[in-house]
């Protein structure tokens, strides 16, 4: 008997415990906040609608965002970086960010030590822009103005070592021209820069400007990189930049999101899973068409095997472009 009641016990108290277990290895439990160190109305702030939303319903609680722009997108990287680890706070970034700006300053993190990938969303260019009612039509034409009125234009940017500041840089050393440049706290700012007049060029993306341009406020030049846009509707003819003469003048932004490292290695499965299942879901597919934009994905894993190596090679990038930067 009293060796049926010290087992009963034991079982009892397992019992209990249990519940007590499950719970703890839920994940999450409560909502995730997602850091974009970029300003609203950018492409990162219009693709995190669609992505936090579907998300949601994977992980079985919100996505909220939180825009932490400011000093060259080091504010809210080094806000996630300080982080508790535990997956509840995450970054929606890009790789000049995570490789490129951390090389040019005491950002307070090393980014293979603070960052583990989660996901690569997709990628993309930027495209030179300039307000419709600017008298230069075409890159050369822009080149021959700036030319005839050095240091008067406004050129905007999306902040030092941003994804349009360094093609911005590429081209100022590849033409030969000044100008005034014009740092802005990401893409939104960057396009009503343009909008509003402000601002004589700059470099936006596909999905933000496409409305603006399709209705003739804006006029475009160029992609910064090698190739066309060859299967974009609204943009499949603009000439890329190496067609144009100037083949230094290329930069990819890709998109990411990263968690600071030390999260727990089931909670960082789970987001991981989470993202590799949010590409296959046929809302965000649809949202992905309708902003004009492609999924070019790369699970964590495999964007992690890169960012060692990039970090390498973007030194030279930065070398070359450095000199200008303001």
């Amino acid at each position: 008997m009293k060796l049926a009641r010290i087992l009963g016990a034991v079982l009892l108290g397992a019992t209990l415990l249990m519940p007590l277990a499950a719970t703890a290895q839920e994940f999450p439990e409560r909502p995730i906040t997602v850091v974009i160190p970029l300003g609203a109305g950018g492409s990162h702030d219009l693709h995190a609608r669609g992505i936090t939303s579907v998300m949601g319903d994977i992980l079985g609680q919100p996505m909220v965002v939180k825009l932490v722009p400011g000093g060259a997108g080091m504010k809210g990287t080094a806000e996630v970086a300080k982080a508790e680890p535990d997956g509840y706070t995450i970054i929606f970034t890009h790789n000049a960010f995570d490789q490129i700006v951390p090389q040019t300053r005491d950002a307070g993190f090393d980014p293979l030590e603070a960052f583990v990938s989660v996901a690569k969303i997709n990628q993309a260019e930027p495209i030179l822009c300039a307000p419709a009612d600017r008298p230069y039509k075409t890159l050369d034409e822009f080149v021959a103005h700036a030319k005839e009125r050095p240091g008067e234009l406004n050129f905007g940017h999306s902040g030092v070592w941003g994804a349009g500041h360094i093609p911005t840089m590429q081209l100022l050393n590849a033409a030969g021209i000044e100008v005034n440049l014009i740092p802005h706290e990401g893409g939104g700012p960057t396009l009503q820069g343009l909008l509003s007049g402000e601002d004589d060029v700059g470099y936006i993306f596909t999905t933000q400007g496409r409305p603006h341009i399709q209705a003739g406020a804006i006029n475009c030049f160029a992609v910064a990189g090698d190739e066309r846009l060859a299967d974009d509707p609204d943009f499949k003819d603009l000439p890329s930049m190496a067609e144009l003469g100037y083949a230094d003048v290329s930069f990819t932004m890709e998109r990411i999101f990263m968690a600071p490292r030390g999260v727990p290695e089931e909670r960082l499965k789970k987001l991981r899973e989470g993202f590799a299942e949010l590409i296959e879901n046929k809302s965000f597919q649809g949202f992905i068409k309708n902003i004009g934009e492609r999924v070019i994905f790369e699970s964590g894993e495999e964007y992690e095997q890169k960012r060692e190596q990039r970090l390498v090679e973007y030194k030279d990038l930065i070398a070359k472009v450095a000199g200008g930067a303001q």
